[in-house]
Order: C-alpha cells, then structure tokens, then sequence
C-alpha cells in the first residue's frame, strides 16, 4: 500500500534500518502480531520462519511502490510495516500514469513473488516424492509463502482506500477526469465496500453466531481513510508536472550510456601509466611499490626509477 503525505497514528514506528537511501520502519502493531504469531504456532522455529517471510515478502512489495516512485521522477523516503500490510511514503510525478505506475508495481513484486513460492513449490515436489531431513519444513515454508503472497495479492487489489486496488482505480480513471473527481468516485466505491464489509461482518449475529471483528476493523479502516486521500490529493494537486513513459525510457537509456562512458574512461585511466622511467621503462603498473624521481639534471624532465636515477647518463 502507499500512504497518505499525512502523518498519523499508523504512520509512527520503529526504525530498523535504511535501504537504498529509503528509512524502513517496524509499526509497534507488527510486534504485537509477531509475537502473538510465534507464541501460537506451536513451533518457535516455523513461526519465526513465517514472520521473517512475511516481513520479507512485505518490504519488497513496499520497495516495488518506492522504486517506481523514483523511477517516475518522485520521492519515496519512508516505509512502514504493520500486520495488514505495510505503507509507502512516496511522491511520483502529480501525473495520472506515474502514479498508476507506482501502485502497480507492489502488487507486481507480490506476484512475481506468488509465481517463485509456486514453481517452487512445484520443484520441491517434483524432486523429493518421500522427502525427509529438513526437506519437509523448507515445503512448508515455500507452501506458507505461496499462499501469503496470494492473499497480499488479492488483498491488496480490493478497490478501496488505502489497498492498491484503490488507487488503481482513481489512477486509471484519472486519464480521463480531474484527479479530484477521480479520488472522490474510488472513495465512494470504498465507502460501497466498507459497509457492505460491515454488514457481511456482522451477519453471523443474527443466527447467534460472533461478528467477525477483524473484517469490521479493516471496514473502517478503510471509511477513515477516505478523508486522508482527499487531503493528500488537495496537497498534491497545486503541483503540475508532465510525465511520459518515452521519455523517461529516453532519459534512462542516456544515463546508462553517460555511466557506461564514465566507467570506460575510469577503465582507460586505470590502464594508463602516469610514470614511466626512462632507461628501463618500467611503470607503476608494473611495479606500484616503485618510487620515481624527475632528473634535474636533465634538460628534458625525464623521469627515472630508484635503479637509474643515479646510474643514468643525463641528456
């Protein structure tokens, strides 16, 4: 998910390190479910292995939002990983198609993450019929990741604030209306989910069963940040700025030769000698612990290693 410019409640954590110029930090509410996750599953080492993998698949989607925000001309500073997810503080260009880019991308690293746990998990089956050792934790784990990655993937492409399928929505429609009116139609369609998540939440109370609180707590969840895109969208939009997708290809394509030229020339200095003596044309290449010493006897300002620069006959 990518969050509101606003700061709030959700948006405060603990920093945990800093990757690629990019804070990453660990929402208090995160701890509170890794503990209750490794308290409950009855084995310290699979529950582990389960929040690592789940941190781990949650912080590449969230770099799949940062890096496309800076590949589309944005900022992208801040990450925050909590249960339901994680959030992305980023900023790509105020333009319909850099945005859509930049929500697409995390739920295109959750898929391309679901396709390895899956051919993985293919494999592992495929290779060890009757596996014994540690072959059967490991298939436990790539089954776990498969199936997470699927749930963050549906999950996450819900058309409602603040899944990505959210802003999907107001992306796409943006092309073609103001990004005001296209944020107030997603937040009207996430408002349309929220209730009738509520209503499906609350069903089971009819027939005496319990509510499904959980789903009622991301139901709103999801009406209290309608307000936070307004304002974030209000915030953005003094900005006007162009984008497109040929340019920026353009761009990178003359960076990458500007780099490539620069590593060429480094290349090239490297392999060229700065000191040469002048009898026996030695280098530092050759020799780098050799010292040299510029004759002032001879006219030319010929230069001489430590061997020749007494022996030498002056010119």
């Amino acid at each position: 998910m990518i969050g509101a410019l606003r700061m709030d409640f959700f948006s405060y954590g603990l920093p945990i390190g800093r990757y690629f110029g990019i804070n990453v930090r660990l929402h208090f509410t995160f701890l509170i479910y890794a503990f209750s996750r490794v308290s409950g599953s009855g084995h310290l080492g699979l529950g582990l292995a389960y929040v690592g993998g789940l941190y781990f698949c949650i912080l590449l989607h969230e770099f799949g939002h940062a890096l496309a925000a800076r590949w589309c001309d944005g900022e992208a500073n801040d990450i925050l990983l909590w249960p339901l997810g994680g959030l992305a503080f980023v900023r790509p260009a105020f333009h319909p198609t850099a945005h859509l880019i930049t929500t697409a991308a995390g739920p295109f690293v959750t898929l391309v993450l679901w396709l390895a746990f899956w051919t993985g998990a293919v494999v592992i089956r495929s290779l060890f019929p009757e596996p014994t050792g540690a072959i059967p934790y490991v298939f436990w784990f790539v089954m776990e990741m498969r199936d997470l990655n699927l749930w963050l993937l549906i999950f996450n492409l819900i058309p409602a604030f603040p899944m990505d399928g959210g802003r999907i929505l107001r992306d796409t429609l943006w092309h073609w209306v103001r990004a005001e009116t296209a944020t107030e139609v997603a937040v009207w369609v996430s408002r349309l989910i929220a209730v009738g998540a509520i209503i499906w939440a609350l069903l089971p109370i009819v027939s005496g069963g319990s509510p499904h609180l959980m789903l009622v707590f991301v139901a709103v969840f999801i009406l209290m940040q309608g307000s936070a895109e307004r304002y974030a969208i209000r915030l953005e939009s003094s900005r006007v700025e162009n984008f497109s997708i040929h340019d920026r290809l353009r761009r990178g394509r003359k960076q990458r030769q500007f780099h490539e030229a620069v590593r060429e020339q480094t290349r090239h200095d490297a392999a060229t000698t700065f000191h040469r003596c002048a009898t026996c044309g030695v280098t530092e290449l050759e020799s780098p612990a050799m010292d040299f010493r510029v004759c002032e006897e001879c006219t030319g300002g010929q230069e001489y290693c430590r061997e020749h620069l007494n022996s030498h006959t002056h010119s």
